[in-house]
């Protein structure tokens, strides 16, 4: 274990920057220095090094990890081409410890599970911004939920925010928030799924996909997404993307609805957090006397600090004790929990396009959208 790591971060300006502020993820702790940064974008990289405290900067991150030989790097940009695949083994391969990447680790089960085996086979720790289960909050409803208080888990609700994007746009940005508050809260992976995608009111086809690319991912094509999960316990889960509004309040939308036998339990908008329990096993409307109970979720940040920031840092801190040789723990958002959701996404796509449910994990990982 050493007394102190370096860290890099990998950035593109042109191509969702540091995603949501990564490259101060560790700001705030005494033991990891953010030495470089790299952006191809001059400007860019001149302001997100200052940002960070980068004593250098670099438009190629290769010549940074060369140069530079960190212990950490932080795959931060918001975009999920090839590029970014390349830049995570690029890491790797230069000896690196640990990783903070940026989610949707990678657009496509085959992707993430080279990802994942590669990290695997050299020992190296990854952890994921996910925003879900480092909040205290969320790690009080697992422990009420363990000790039976509300009943039985029988179904989880996710939901993204519904704005502009909804589909398979946004859906690719926000399900791994929602899938691994659904997986942390069942503590397990689902075995199978179905999904329906439609387009302006129709079966979304792969014809539509042809021309229609997001953020770099690849062909993919609907504007509206609904899917259901079975889970070994007998849990079913949801996921649907839709329009709702004008989109203005889709930050307070995002999240996630646990139906015990006993209550409901919502968790909203994190990282600040808005959790709430109904103190019955279904909401029923105008019931007399019965209220939601605010469970908070906001003191956890300290005055002053960001939230995304203060995440991160509570991310990257796990991401710290493993490098020192810790074991992941149920609140660890590794890249394992950040695989299942990724083809927990795609095996909707793939259960449209075939017109049936589909297993878990995929037989074919690839992008289904292909022709």
């Amino acid at each position: 274990m050493a007394d102190t790591y370096r860290a890099v971060t990998i950035a593109d300006t042109s191509r969702g920057g540091a995603g949501h502020r990564m490259h101060r993820a560790f700001h705030l702790n005494s033991r990891v220095d953010m030495v470089a940064l790299s952006d191809p974008d001059a400007e860019g990289r001149a302001r997100l090094a200052a940002e960070c405290g980068a004593s250098s900067s670099y438009a190629d991150y290769r010549e940074m990890l060369e140069r530079e030989k960190p212990d950490i790097a932080v795959i931060a940009r918001h975009w999920f081409d090839d590029g970014r695949v390349e830049e995570f083994l690029a890491a790797l391969e230069a000896g690196v410890k640990g990783v903070f990447a940026e989610k949707t680790i990678a657009a496509w089960p085959h992707q993430v599970r080279l990802l994942r085996q590669t990290a695997a086979d050299r020992g190296v720790p990854v952890v994921l911004a996910h925003r879900s289960r480092e909040h205290p909050t969320m790690q009080e409803i697992r422990r009420r939920a363990a000790q039976g208080e509300w009943g039985s888990l029988t179904r989880v609700r996710t939901m993204d925010k519904g704005d502009h994007r909804a589909g398979v746009h946004e859906a690719m940005i926000h399900t791994p928030h929602v899938f691994d508050s659904m997986l942390y809260l069942t503590g397990e992976a689902p075995t199978s799924c179905w999904g329906a995608v439609t387009l302006d009111g129709r079966p979304a086809t792969r014809d539509d996909a042809r021309y229609v690319e997001y953020l770099g991912a690849g062909p993919m094509a609907g504007d509206r997404i609904s899917a259901q999960y079975q889970f070994p316990s007998g849990v079913v889960g949801t996921f649907e993307s839709m329009p709702v509004g004008d989109g203005s309040y889709g930050s307070d939308r995002l999240g996630v609805d646990f139906y015990y036998q006993n209550a409901v339990v919502t968790a909203r908008n994190q990282p600040l957090g808005q959790f709430h329990v109904f103190p019955r096993g279904d909401v029923f409307p105008a019931e007399p006397g019965v209220e939601w109970e605010s469970l908070g979720g906001n003191d956890w940040i300290p005055e002053g600090v960001h939230p995304t920031d203060w995440s991160n840092h509570v991310i990257c801190e796990d991401l710290v004790r493993l490098v020192d040789g810790g074991d992941p723990r149920p609140e660890s958002s590794t890249i394992e929990v950040g695989a299942i959701g990724v083809e927990m996404l795609v095996g909707a796509y793939q259960s449209h396009l075939s017109g049936e449910r589909i297993d878990l994990p995929l037989a074919d990982p690839t992008n289904p959208w292909l022709l």
